[in-house]
């Protein structure tokens, strides 16, 4: 579990013998780290605690300060399928018996708010109502599949568990993909310089490789279950055949607009997609690296 990013399987968990989901925007996530730290988000409200492991129990201490990000991603032109602002958060707190009740539900603060506020309010309730402890559910296995592997769970005494999944692996970093397939608006397409990319993501925050011709780097920013770059751009100025040089371009730009994407990174792949609505993004998914 340590050096890996986890969320709740299919974003539940039951409190109380009662499942709980969250809105769709809300994506909670937790990574144990080896300073004796756990950091994490409860749906949309960033935290960060002491953490004691003993054997196979996981018991909560005191609250520490959360640092402040260092930078952000590229505002999102879509917010219905982001988690609110602070700023509309209080909004829709003051104006939820007032005057402007009906401004706030028309644009959508009061139902977002609310669904957040609740699992929110689950999340906390689970992870700090006494020791949790760590065991594991077994997979079913899927017809003419390996056999199945197992995913880590987490119980209190009460009863509440959570079954946890991994949003990034140990093992991710240091390992040389290829994108393979980029998604616009719902619709994917094959990458046609695929054989001539490649993208290597390390522990210090950043990424290299090459974009279909020429090598590139770029920072890279981790926040749970999300990502975005920075200051992308070619390390050399080579010249390639017309297609590969189109493509590269085209994915130059893309990690230029500093988008924040969501994403599953694993040794076996990454798939990233546009925050927001999942219907109307750009993806791009990545396979492991073939030799060339």
């Amino acid at each position: 579990m340590f050096g890996g990013i986890w969320t709740f399987d299919s974003f539940t968990l039951a409190v109380d013998g009662q499942e709980v989901e969250g809105p769709g925007f809300a994506h909670p996530w937790m990574e144990f780290r080896d300073d004796g730290t756990i950091a994490g988000d409860y749906g949309c409200t960033p935290f960060r605690m002491k953490a004691k492991l003993e054997a196979n129990t996981l018991t909560l201490g005191e609250a520490l300060p959360v640092p402040t990000p260092t930078a952000t991603p590229a505002p999102s032109t879509d917010t219905t399928d982001s988690c609110p602002t602070p700023e509309n958060q209080r909004k829709e707190g003051a104006s939820r018996t007032g005057p402007d009740t009906q401004k706030s539900n028309a644009k959508g603060f009061t139902q977002h708010s609310v669904g957040l506020a609740e699992f929110e309010a689950k999340v906390k309730k689970f992870l700090h109502r006494g020791p949790l402890k760590i065991t594991e559910k077994k997979l079913e296995r899927q017809p003419g599949g390996p056999p199945p592997g197992t995913l880590p769970q987490l119980r209190n005494e009460h009863g509440d568990v959570a079954t946890l999944d991994v949003v990034r692996s140990p093992d991710f970093f240091d390992t040389p993909f290829q994108l393979t397939t980029l998604t616009f608006y719902d619709h994917p397409e094959k990458f046609q310089s695929a054989k001539d990319t490649s993208f290597e993501f390390h522990r210090d925050g950043t990424v290299a490789g090459k974009l279909g011709c020429n090598d590139f780097t770029a920072r890279v920013y981790f926040n749970g279950s999300h990502l975005f770059f920075r200051d992308a751009k070619l390390t050399t100025h080579r010249t390639c055949a017309a297609e590969n040089m189109k493509d590269e371009a085209g994915i130059l730009g893309m990690l230029q607009r500093s988008l924040n994407y969501r994403y599953t990174g694993v040794s076996g792949g990454l798939y990233m997609r546009e925050d927001g609505d999942e219907h109307w993004t750009i993806g791009l998914t990545f396979g492991p690296a073939k030799d060339q």
